[in-house]
C-alpha cells in the first residue's frame, strides 16, 4: 500500500513538473510577441485644414438632365487629384463629394431655356468620414445657339474652370444677371435637344468658399 501511494505521488509530481516546464515554454515564446506589439508605434492623428478658395477638380459619377431628373436628386462626383495641403495629402484622389440639384428647370417646363444647379454638400476622407463642405454651386443652362464657344469648352474641358474667364469679360460666356459670387455661376453648356445634359465623367471644378477641418492619420 505504501508503494502504492509512493508511485501515485511520484506521477503527480512529475506532471506537474511536465505542465510547468510547457507553461514556462508557451510564456517563453509569447513574450516576444508581445513585446513586439507594445513596441510598435501608434499613429498619430494631425488635424489639417483645405483652405477656402481651394479648386477640387471632381468626376460625375453618374449623368445628370434636367428632362429626367428633379430639384433635390443627389449625385457624386469623384476626385481626379488628391488635396493636398503643405505638401500633405489631405483627401485622396477617388474620394466623393456629394451634392444635390435644386432649381432643375426642363425646356418643357419654362419659357426660358432649361437649367439646373449642383450644388455640393460633403467630402468623404480616407478614412471615409464625411465632412460638410461649402462650395460655391454650379449652374448650368441651356446653350443658346450663338454659343459656340462656350459649348465647346463646357464639353471638352473642366466644368466651372472658365470662371475666371467669364468674369474677365471671357468669349463666349456670362455671368447671369444680378448673379454674385454667392448664387453661383451659370454657364451655357452643349446639350443634345433643349435639354441641359452632363454625362458621366464630365469634370467639375468645386470651389470651396469656406475652410474644412479634416484629421489625417499619420505614423
Amino acid at each position: 500500500m505504501k508503494r502504492t501511494l509512493a508511485s501515485i505521488s511520484l506521477m503527480l509530481l512529475a506532471a506537474v513538473a511536465l505542465v510547468a516546464g510547457c507553461n514556462e515554454r508557451t510564456n517563453d515564446k509569447t513574450a516576444p510577441a508581445v513585446s513586439r506589439l507594445q513596441e510598435q508605434p501608434k499613429p498619430t492623428v494631425v488635424t489639417l485644414v483645405i483652405p477656402a478658395g481651394t479648386s477640387v477638380v471632381a468626376s460625375l459619377d453618374t449623368g445628370v438632365n434636367t428632362e429626367t431628373n428633379h430639384t433635390g436628386d443627389s449625385f457624386v462626383a469623384t476626385t481626379t487629384e488628391p488635396i493636398v495641403v503643405g505638401g500633405k495629402t489631405v483627401v485622396p484622389a477617388g474620394a466623393q463629394i456629394r451634392g444635390a440639384l435644386s432649381d432643375v428647370q426642363a425646356s418643357g417646363r419654362i419659357s426660358g431655356r432649361a437649367h439646373m444647379t449642383l450644388g455640393f454638400n460633403e467630402i468623404v476622407d480616407a478614412g471615409g468620414k464625411s465632412h460638410a463642405i461649402t462650395a460655391r454651386p454650379l449652374t448650368v443652362q441651356a446653350a443658346s445657339k450663338t454659343h459656340s464657344d462656350v459649348e465647346k469648352i463646357a464639353a471638352g474641358g473642366v466644368l466651372g474652370a472658365i470662371v475666371g474667364g467669364i468674369a474677365g469679360g471671357g468669349k463666349g460666356a456670362a455671368i447671369g444677371a444680378g448673379v454674385g459670387a454667392g448664387a453661383g455661376t451659370i454657364l451655357m453648356v452643349a446639350t443634345q435637344g433643349a435639354d441641359v445634359q452632363l454625362n458621366p465623367g464630365q469634370r467639375l471644378n468645386i470651389l470651396m468658399r469656406t475652410p474644412v477641418s479634416i484629421q489625417v492619420a499619420q505614423r
